[in-house]
């Protein structure tokens, strides 16, 4: 099989979800989960306009087989996606996809290396750990119907929802607080969930004081999510639902590390449990052990109990 790699163009980009739909999907129900549907690739299209030099492509006579997708922020660098369709996995396709998404990471100096990947994705771990990505934290998917939820939380006086924004001082504190929690500012992905995807943004006062943002959707997820360094981060998680309960929307929904043990007891007390089978994704990144707790969150939770529960789009493949 004569396989050729290339940078990918913006038309690429629709059969590129394709793959990654088609194959991660396999993958699910390899596993006895449901399929799922994935909307059009408006991240990949904002990333390609940012910097294309992330995503890839590999076609067999013209047949796109395999995407790549990987986005830096500063010196941090995320593998978004490495998908191959499922008929072509383990023929070497995802490590020449994945060496040459690396590059971009190279050239930038990223002094981090990260990604998310389903718990259950055997294959796919072995590979990113022959990268020099070594998984760090499990990452749990919980769940509440909204009727449920409505009546287990009690309003707290104490804090405030407001859209993100609003003050004039807003995005100054936003620069700053993220760069204290994550190591990273994230203006224009900021601007692209807020205009684009049209998700809610929101800062969440506590005493008067900003003590942390959420975006929620429509359709009740939460995040990204980002607790301050001296914020109750349970508090902050709390009034982010509250706050998504307002759209009455059928379910609730939001990705916390495993870490973040008081999140986990708060929800789990107020009935929002664990789906897909508990473990849903698994973080990995390239840091020296002892230093990877600081940097959780740069790929989906927080230091010191999960401040960030920002989830980027899961990477999977097979080498």
């Amino acid at each position: 099989m004569d396989v050729a790699y290339r940078p990918a163009r913006p038309e690429d980009l629709e059969a590129g979800l394709g793959i990654v739909v088609q194959a991660y999907n396999d993958l699910r129900v390899r596993n006895g989960l449901r399929p799922v549907t994935l909307r059009e690739p408006v991240f990949q299209r904002f990333a390609y306009a940012e910097d294309p030099t992330g995503l890839w492509v590999a076609e067999v006579e013209g047949t796109i087989i395999g995407f790549a997708f990987s986005w830096m922020r500063q010196r941090f660098w995320y593998l978004a996606q490495l998908f191959i369709r499922p008929d072509i996995q383990a023929r070497g396709v995802g490590q020449a996809l994945m060496s040459r998404t690396l590059e971009q990471a190279a050239r930038n100096d990223a002094d981090n290396r990260a990604l998310i990947t389903a718990g259950y994705n055997m294959a796919s771990t072995g590979l990113y750990i022959r990268n020099g990505l070594y998984p760090r934290e499990p990452l749990y998917r919980l769940v509440a119907p909204g009727v449920v939820l409505a009546g287990a939380l009690v309003a707290e006086s104490s804090t405030e929802t407001m859209p993100l924004g609003a003050s004039p001082g807003d995005y100054a504190w936003l620069d700053m607080v993220e760069e204290a929690v994550i190591g990273f500012q994230r203006k224009t992905q900021h601007r692209f969930m807020q205009s684009t995807l049209g998700l809610r943004a929101l800062r969440i006062d506590a005493r008067g004081r900003p003590t942390g943002y959420a975006y929620v959707s429509a359709e009740g997820h939460i995040g990204p999510l980002l607790a301050a360094p001296e914020a109750d981060e349970v508090t902050v998680v709390l009034a982010a639902i509250r706050a998504g309960l307002i759209g009455e929307p059928k379910q609730v929904s939001l990705i916390v590390p495993g870490r973040a043990e008081r999140i986990l007891a708060a929800l789990s007390s107020r009935r929002i449990d664990a789906a897909d089978g508990g473990t849903l994704i698994r973080r990995l990144d390239s840091l020296p052990a002892e230093q990877s707790w600081r940097h959780v969150e740069a790929a989906s939770s927080g230091s010191e109990a999960a401040r960030d529960t920002s989830i980027p789009p899961m990477s999977g493949s097979s080498a």
